[in-house]
């Protein structure tokens, strides 16, 4: 897999890795809450107290798993993540504390996905379903070989709290989060939603003319009687 830049932004960077099949673009912005350009909010983990009782905002998306919702930091277990050296999320937020916890996010399909990560650590991972039927992994190692990035588990540091973003050659159908140890923090997550192709957007346009000329007829008829 291959990781390359979207565009260029503070934070922003590359990793080169074995190729295989697929390429992925990944950015990170340090301290970044703001969302990016097309990007909708799916979900600020508002609600619960289980994953499946989380408010999502858009249709089509899921999310399930055993990770846990914490508003505030517990030493030695949970860390608000950072949105700058001396201020940290007031809301609730995503938590895996332990290796056998995971959270999963299942999509309609997206061109991209993007989270907020608090304090990463080497051993956080990230692994993406694709439409393709492909799958790839991404860990909080690879990551801190990325330029202007860090996986120290640092609560506070401007590389290790900020917003990721990634996007492969397929869409993205489901998003799997993982730990591997304590802890890995998420405090929101937001998509770019799929344009349809021009072929689709044609079938659509035909369609609602299909249905025009139905009610046409229907009326036709109506007044004919």
């Amino acid at each position: 897999m291959n990781l390359k830049p979207l565009h260029a932004l503070a934070g922003a960077a590359v990793l080169a890795m074995a190729a295989t099949s697929a390429n992925a673009a990944v950015t990170f912005i340090g301290y970044g809450t703001d969302l990016g350009e097309g990007e909708t909010l799916i979900t600020d983990f508002e609600g619960g107290p289980t994953l499946a009782e989380v408010l999502l905002a858009q249709p089509g998306f899921t999310l399930s798993g055993d990770a846990e919702l914490f508003t505030g930091s517990i030493t030695g277990l949970t860390a608000a993540p950072a949105f700058s050296a001396d201020t940290r999320d007031t809301t609730q937020y995503l938590s895996l504390t332990d290796a056998d916890q995971v959270a999963v996010l299942t999509t309609p399909g997206v061109s991209a996905l993007s989270f907020y990560v608090g304090s990463l650590d080497s051993y956080n991972s990230f692994t993406f379903q694709l439409a393709d039927g492909t799958s790839q992994v991404v860990t909080g190692a690879m990551l801190a070989a990325l330029p202007g990035m860090a996986a120290n588990g640092s609560q506070t540091g401007f590389t290790s709290n900020g917003r990721l973003t990634f996007s492969f050659d397929s869409a993205i159908t489901q998003a799997t989060f993982q730990s591997g140890g304590a802890a890995l923090e998420i405090s929101d997550i937001t998509a770019v939603t799929l344009v349809p192709e021009p072929a689709t957007w044609a079938m659509m346009i035909l369609g609602f003319g299909g249905v025009g000329g139905l009610l046409r007829q229907r009326r036709a008829g109506l007044l004919a009687a």
